[in-house]
């Protein structure tokens, strides 16, 4: 009976061993390989998770520190092709950034998409009778003079400044602010019953919060269904090649980010994260498999 206890506890005692070996080792990974930079915006909830989702696969599979960039889009864009960041996870092409990708694209790494089937325009709430945006105009009083937008550097408030020129749309001016108070301007005016158009994008999390839609775009300012993309500068292959091999793989579905803003806008955006890496163990896998994440 001795015998059994003194090697159950020499195995607990092992195991134990093993465990603080490979924190320690986990440890000397992260300091031994060079710190990652990445930028997103920070208010473009899909821009965070994306980046965060990205960041939190980087370093807790291949032993990489992050260092997440909170910037704007077209300084994001000049930073990539300096080498100021190593990474960004959020041009949304072809259309939404183009003017961004036009001045770059020779001196970056474009690793193809990260997510497919995004859209912009602009919307309204479902009890509004109209359903082009060619409808809007003469009725600029009727929503207060204005277009709600997010904040400035936002492609879609280019599109929208060209929208307002294209249909015509005199009275209406884009009210810049942010995808948080554009959505807290929406919920009053539903609230309230009262008209509004607001610049709206898909993935978004506001599409199962509120009952709206889109005006429909017979100039097509805003483009077709189109894709986000990951940047990389010319130096990360080199600088870190299991970073490079994993952001090539790494892709996400709609449904996915979706469910994650929606998670994130009722807890936090590191526990929808955190929650979401768990819980899909062969899709992160998939992403990591056969990169040597100690070398």
């Amino acid at each position: 009976m001795r015998l059994v206890k003194r090697v159950l506890l020499g195995a607990a005692i092992c195991v134990a061993g093993l465990a603080t070996v490979g924190a320690i080792s986990g440890q000397a990974l992260a300091q031994a390989k060079p710190t990652l930079k990445i930028g997103y915006v920070q208010s473009w909830p899909s821009s965070s998770v994306t980046t965060k989702l990205a960041a939190d696969v980087l370093e807790s599979k291949l032993h990489y520190k992050v260092n997440l960039v909170a910037v704007s889009a077209g300084p994001m864009y000049q930073a990539i092709s300096t080498g100021d960041l190593d990474a960004m996870l959020t041009a949304w092409l072809p259309v939404t950034h183009k003017a961004y990708y036009k001045k770059v694209w020779p001196k970056v790494l474009n690793l193809g998409p990260n997510l497919m089937g995004t859209k912009l325009g602009l919307a309204v709430p479902s009890y509004v009778d109209i359903n082009s945006i060619s409808d809007l105009k003469g009725k600029a009083g009727k929503f207060d003079n204005r277009i709600v937008g997010v904040g400035a550097g936002a492609g879609i408030n280019q599109d929208t400044e060209t929208a307002i020129k294209k249909y015509g749309l005199s009275g209406f001016h884009l009210q810049k602010s942010s995808t948080a108070a554009m959505a807290a301007t929406l919920k009053r005016a539903i609230r309230d019953k009262k008209p509004i158009v607001v610049t709206a994008w898909s993935p978004l999390w506001i599409w199962g919060k509120f009952n709206i839609k889109y005006l429909k775009d017979p100039k097509h300012i805003y483009g077709q269904a189109g894709y986000v993309a990951t940047l990389v500068s010319r130096q990360l292959p080199k600088k870190a090649p299991e970073a490079y091999q994993f952001l090539r793989r790494f892709q996400i579905k709609l449904s996915a980010l979706n469910d994650m803003e929606a998670k994130a806008n009722s807890t936090s955006e590191k526990q929808a994260v955190s929650e979401w890496v768990k819980n899909h163990p062969k899709i992160v896998n998939s992403w990591v498999a056969g990169i040597n994440a100690g070398s």
